[in-house]
């Protein structure tokens, strides 16, 4: 086996990489078939692979390691207590005997690299090789991170396909010296503090170099990653207002340090199920012949089992329940009755959960609302007969962030809320066809917006939330009148909190899209723009019920699903027609989501809770 390092200091060392790479039989055999392509000679191309190669050869100086990590050790360690899976640690250390590993951690915060990087170097990990993002390389970042394992990448290269064999080859490398690797697999951080769409690219050339057989089987392993406070999320959630991006920098470092200076809480270090890539090459038997579906299918498996390895905290909770009541004050004890019936949800589930507990009481919810009131996105007035909380002003989409840190183990549970309703709609046929069918048409406008299982398993999802509210319900809600009654007494029902705001996000586009003019460009970033400035009218109108329903982010996935439905293509007659029925579904849906929020807010006033 062939170590990546040499002691010859990190130019030898790189020379050593790249003359290894170059040597071996099949890459150069390949190399000779892009060559006679590109009408090179074999030397010219291999000058060409060489350069290429000594662009993203990076090595891991112990030394610089060693000063790396405390050069940066401000920015994670005061701020956060780390609390990690210790068990599932340990057995991916024994796993590590075997075979290479592939860190895949969900994106939240600049801290996650040396967060994780913490919890493996404590459980006897030698440090990952990572891909960092090109707005890293700033002096004095960059040349240290040549040094400790950063790769660095081209942010394009569709058509260099000398540059992508090279990267195969350096991946093909790097795991047949059992040596890890780590990148996100969104591509950046979260704004919205839900798991992004997956990115692609890396896993792809992985994917083809063990396909070619310059790499041995890897094993995938998804991380997930979660704060009980962030002090970035402001700018982040201005950001998905419109706000520009500060570039990173000096300037910026010496500001984000600043922020980290005080304790906030603990971070969440927890591991989902590993994956090799030979298990994920056999999903939905895409298999090697479809490598682009089993890419796919492989990243959307990994993002599913981060989010399965995410915990319900106690912050998530309490924003889920202050952001569903439109802006009105909470007693402490209405908030304590709202979370109520989520926690026991958890617990039937057996969902994982941190700090759970806490919200059980009036002391302990009061003490969850005092940190998020310290943190600047909760308010208190206690000016009157007795406290009341709620969403300060401005802040909706930070305390959405928090929230949406778990909106994932809800949006079932949604889904058949609004199936319910849609089944009182109709006039007769099968109530559990209707549902399934319903939960199909739901499944697939979310389809950009979270990560849903395959639909064997979905099927068994939503039997099992069915089953929770009442096993008898397709007997139970043949007429309005019925399901109301049903989801009135099933306890809790979060429709209103979970969906109303990226329905709105997407009925903000679907408008655009019907008033654009048909001789404009088709260009998403005017198309983000001018989503942004209707989103503000509509606020402004009261057309949009959940300020955080003004998202670039959720701008962006609404014209992923316009341009999967075709909606996006060159002028048709049919096009116009077909933007018409997207808005049309989204107000049908956003109809049914409001009748939900009345139901709550009756059973409320029928509880003297009052949250409406």
């Amino acid at each position: 086996m062939v170590a990546p390092l040499s002691s010859g200091g990190p130019a030898r060392a790189a020379r050593e990489v790249v003359a290894s790479i170059l040597g071996g039989a099949p890459f150069q055999e390949e190399l000779g078939h892009i060559a006679g392509d590109r009408r090179l000679s074999q030397p010219q191309a291999t000058e060409l692979a060489r350069a290429c190669l000594h662009e993203m050869v990076s090595v891991q100086q112990p030394w610089m390691v060693r000063l790396y990590q405390w050069v940066l050790r401000p920015l994670h360690a005061r701020a956060w207590d780390v609390r990690v899976d210790t068990h599932a640690l340990a057995r991916l250390a024994l796993l590590n005997q075997q075979q290479a590993l592939v860190f895949l951690p969900s994106h939240r915060s600049y801290a996650d690299p040396l967060v994780l990087g913490s919890v493996l170097r404590n459980g006897g990990f030698a440090p990952n090789f990572t891909l960092p993002g090109a707005n890293m390389a700033f002096w004095p970042l960059g040349p240290m991170l040549r040094r400790v394992g950063g790769i660095t990448i081209r942010r394009s290269f569709r058509d260099d396909a000398i540059y992508k064999l090279a990267l195969r080859g350096y991946f093909g490398y790097l795991t047949a010296c059992r040596t890890n690797l780590e990148w996100y697999i969104e591509g950046g951080r979260s704004r919205t503090g839900k798991l992004r769409p997956p990115r692609y690219g890396l896993l792809r050339y992985l994917v083809d170099a063990v396909v070619a057989g310059r790499a041995a089987d890897v094993t995938l392993v998804p991380v997930s990653i979660t704060y009980d406070q962030l002090p970035e999320v402001r700018s982040m959630a201005a950001e998905e207002q419109g706000a520009p991006k500060s570039p990173e920098g000096l300037g910026w470092l010496a500001r984000y340090v600043r922020q980290q200076h005080r304790h906030v809480g603990t971070v969440h270090v927890r591991f989902g199920l590993p994956l090799t890539l030979s298990e994920g090459l056999a999903l939905g038997k895409a298999g090697p012949r479809n490598p682009r579906l089993a890419v796919e299918r492989i990243a959307f498996e990994v993002c599913d089992r981060i989010n399965q390895a995410t915990p319900v905290m106690a912050n998530a909770l309490a924003t889920l329940a202050l952001l569903g009541v439109r802006g009105r004050a909470l007693t402490l004890g209405q908030v304590v009755l709202l979370v109520a019936p989520l926690l026991d949800y958890v617990s039937v589930r057996g969902l994982p959960a941190s700090g759970l507990e806490a919200l059980r009481t009036p002391a302990g919810m009061a003490g969850v609302l005092g940190d998020l009131d310290q943190a600047g996105f909760v308010t208190c007035y206690a000016g009157g007969t007795e406290p009341v909380y709620g969403i300060r002003p401005g802040q909706h989409n930070v305390a959405a962030f928090y929230r949406n840190n778990a909106i994932h183990w809800f949006v079932n549970r949604a889904l058949v809320e609004l199936a319910f309703l849609f089944i009182a709609q109709q006039s007769g046929g099968d109530p559990r066809v209707q549902a399934w069918e319903e939960a199909l048409r739901l499944r697939d406008l979310f389809k950009f917006e979270f990560f849903f299982a395959r639909k064997q398993v979905f099927a068994e999802q939503l039997v099992a939330e069915l089953d929770l509210i009442d096993p008898a319900w397709q007997d139970q809600c043949r007429t309005m009148d019925q399901a109301r009654e049903l989801l009135g007494r099933s306890g809790f029902l979060v429709a209103h909190r979970v969906l109303r705001s990226f329905l709105e996000s997407y009925l903000v586009v679907a408008d655009v899209l019907v008033a654009q003019d048909p001789a404009a460009p088709l260009d998403e970033p005017v198309l983000v723009a001018r989503s942004l400035g209707v989103a503000q009218q509509y606020r402004l109108q009261g057309r949009l019920l959940d300020p955080e329903s003004i998202s670039r982010e959720g701008f962006s996935n609404a014209l992923k699903l316009a341009a999967n439905r075709g909606l996006l293509a060159p002028e048709g007659s049919q096009r116009l027609e077909n933007r018409r029925a997207l808005a049309s579904q989204l107000e049908a849906v956003l109809a049914r989501v409001a009748a939900i929020d009345a139901i709550e807010v009756q059973r409320a006033k029928e509880l003297h809770v009052h949250t409406g």
